[in-house]
């Protein structure tokens, strides 16, 4: 048996002690990671960090308190140097703590994060089999090699051990189930937002989205779907845990990959809700697609099945409102404003909201494309939305497409207020109009439907989202505001 940490980093946060603002924030393939190890028979505690951690501690919890022989570390490419610092407090108190590094970051950029002497290890692609394989080599005493899907520092070598990706986990109910004790020390006991996830890959290719790049670093099956049955057992499970447990948001990326599968799903769901109390309600994202909307027997039966499952919010990628946008430089699933338009209006007749994913700054983009996505969006007169200005992440093709227009410094982009603060630099669109219009964006897309004082609170909350400690700060003063205060004891 290994005593393994993993650990896992925020920029935003709820507080230092509990950083994490919610379930739904939970690093969910680091929590199956750790499902497989404590599986193996290894012993596994979790920690979660943020900008205001003080890492030295931390690191002494790790050494000190659990006596880690093993750290599995996960980053994407914002929180690489956050994880990095912590890596090298423990590598300070301890050099024979052997150190693993996985996630996208590590999987896109594996030449980049090998070459830090903190790092003993890089897995390439998905953790499982990896982290597992790893933990077995340290409780045997032995030096982890020949393991797939691994760059690995080897003593005595002068360049890292490297091995081929394995295939792609083809039967995700083999996995086991995420174990959420792992995590409970680092959210807010009263938190509720919970998910569940239901499928691994996305069959688009976004060039904005890490997904087209991941998908050639494994063979095998990318998009891949859970059993209903297995997601029922999961579901089943929280509700023993949480009791009073009202909403479930279905992660996946668009849960109309598989038609047939969603509606043996919302099958499972229905049945599952038929025998509570209180029936929970999902929430779950769905790629729109002119096949899919032009099919109106298929599309009215896949609505009618949510309807049935009590899966009651969808999550719809508008993101823009220009069709040369989508279509050339984003490379969207086809579809018009208009289908779009349309299928808002019949998801609403069969009692389901829709709220909009928009995304603005991206290449090329112009002021009046923009404004183009606020009317879209408004036409749509969706529950909610969710705007992002577009981030540049190595590996994507509109990253090296913003690096050859010199856009962006592909050596120093920056990390901070990910999606958003506009890093693009470009004539048509200057990132402080970007900025702008995506602050207005709420207003545009819900003055006269929603209370100015809603839109207010939201549009500066998203402007206080460029500098995070700032956001970070007015959360804390809220919280503090809203908590009633205790009356003094008395003097005796």
């Amino acid at each position: 048996m290994a005593r393994v940490a993993c650990v896992f980093s925020v920029e935003r946060y709820n507080t230092v002690k509990r950083p994490l603002p919610g379930w739904h924030k939970v690093p969910f393939g680091l929590s199956i990671v750790a499902a497989c190890l404590e599986k193996a028979g290894h012993e596994v505690r979790c920690w979660v960090v943020c900008p205001d951690s003080q890492l030295a501690s931390v690191a002494h919890e790790i050494d000190a308190d659990f006596g880690a022989e093993m750290v599995a570390a996960s980053a994407v490419t914002t929180q690489f140097p956050l994880i990095l610092s912590l890596c090298e407090q423990i590598k300070r108190r301890k050099t024979s703590i052997s150190i693993l590094l996985g996630g996208v970051h590590a999987t896109i950029r594996p030449e980049q994060c090998i070459r830090h002497a903190a790092i003993d290890g890089v897995c390439v692609g998905e953790g499982e089999t990896v982290a597992t394989e790893w933990a077995n080599a340290i409780s045997a005493g032995a030096q982890p090699s020949r393991i797939q899907g691994t760059w690995i520092k080897i003593p005595g070598r002068a360049e890292a051990e490297r091995t081929p990706p394995a295939q792609f986990h083809e039967n995700l109910d083999a996995l086991p189930l995420m174990n959420y004790s792992h995590w409970a020390r680092w959210i807010d006991p009263e938190d509720r937002t919970l998910r569940v996830v239901i499928g691994r890959g996305c069959p688009n290719a976004c060039t904005y989205c890490s997904n087209h790049a991941l998908r050639r670093i494994q063979t095998g099956r990318y998009v891949r779907f859970r059993s209903p049955g297995n997601i029922r057992s999961e579901i089943e499970m929280l509700l023993k845990r949480f009791p009073d447990l009202k909403s479930i948001n279905l992660e996946i990326e668009t849960i109309g990959a598989s038609v047939p599968w969603a509606l043996k799903l919302c099958d499972a769901l229905a049945e599952l809700n038929a025998g509570l109390e209180t029936p929970i309600a999902f929430r779950s994202n769905l790629a729109v697609s002119s096949p899919l909307l032009k099919g109106e027997d298929t599309l009215r039966a896949l609505l009618a099945a949510f309807r049935r499952a009590n899966l009651r919010s969808l999550d719809v990628g508008l993101e823009s409102g220009s069709t040369r946008i989508r279509h050339d430089i984003l490379n969207r699933p086809a579809y018009t404003n208009e289908e779009l338009i349309r299928f808002c209006t019949l998801a609403r007749a069969y009692g389901i909201e829709v709220s909009l994913y928009t995304l603005m700054g991206v290449p090329t983009e112009t002021v009046d494309e923009a404004l183009a996505t606020s009317a879209v969006a408004r036409a749509c007169t969706p529950a909610d939305i969710a705007p992002s200005i577009f981030y540049p992440y190595p590996g994507t093709r509109l990253y090296e497409l913003s690096a050859e227009m010199r856009m962006i410094d592909p050596l120093h982009v920056g990390i901070a207020a990910e999606r958003s603060r506009a890093y693009l630099k470009q004539k048509n669109f200057p990132q402080w109009q970007v900025f702008v219009e995506y602050v207005l964006m709420q207003w545009r897309v819900f003055h006269g439907r929603q209370p100015m004082t809603r839109i207010l609170r939201t549009s500066l909350s998203r402007a206080l989202g460029v500098l995070p400690g700032l956001l970070i700060a007015a959360i804390q003063v809220k919280r503090h505001l809203a908590t009633p205060l205790q009356p003094r004891p008395r003097a005796t």
